[in-house]
């Protein structure tokens, strides 16, 4: 029997190493630190993918939360590319691309 966190935590790893794939000759390192949305409009599709499946994972290990919320996963690229058009120097991570993934908290 799979419980709904251990269905969700599969269900993401097997979103990974789906998306991973094999050797790629033009493979880049990206400082997320110091990435911003124009970086993220510049990435192919796939990328964008893979890159919202980390920023979700990323953002619920700082809040703790043990749960990624698939549909906001799903829906996060095309959320992001929305903010990033207006806003191309925006950092990548932050608070307003952290809202994408999670609820703003509450002061």
């Amino acid at each position: 029997m799979v419980l709904p966190m251990q269905r969700s935590f599969l269900l993401a790893a097997a979103l990974a190493a789906s998306t991973v794939g094999g050797n790629r000759a033009n493979a880049e390192a990206l400082d997320l630190m110091r990435a911003t949305c124009a970086d993220f409009v510049a990435m192919n599709g796939n990328d964008q993918n893979q890159l919202s499946l980390w920023l979700a994972g990323y953002y619920a290990g700082g809040a703790q939360r043990p749960l990624l919320d698939l549909d906001k996963i799903t829906s996060a690229p095309a959320q992001l590319a929305a903010l990033c058009a207006k806003t191309p120097q925006l950092p990548l991570v932050g608070a307003e691309t952290r809202a994408v993934f999670l609820p703003t908290p509450a002061p």
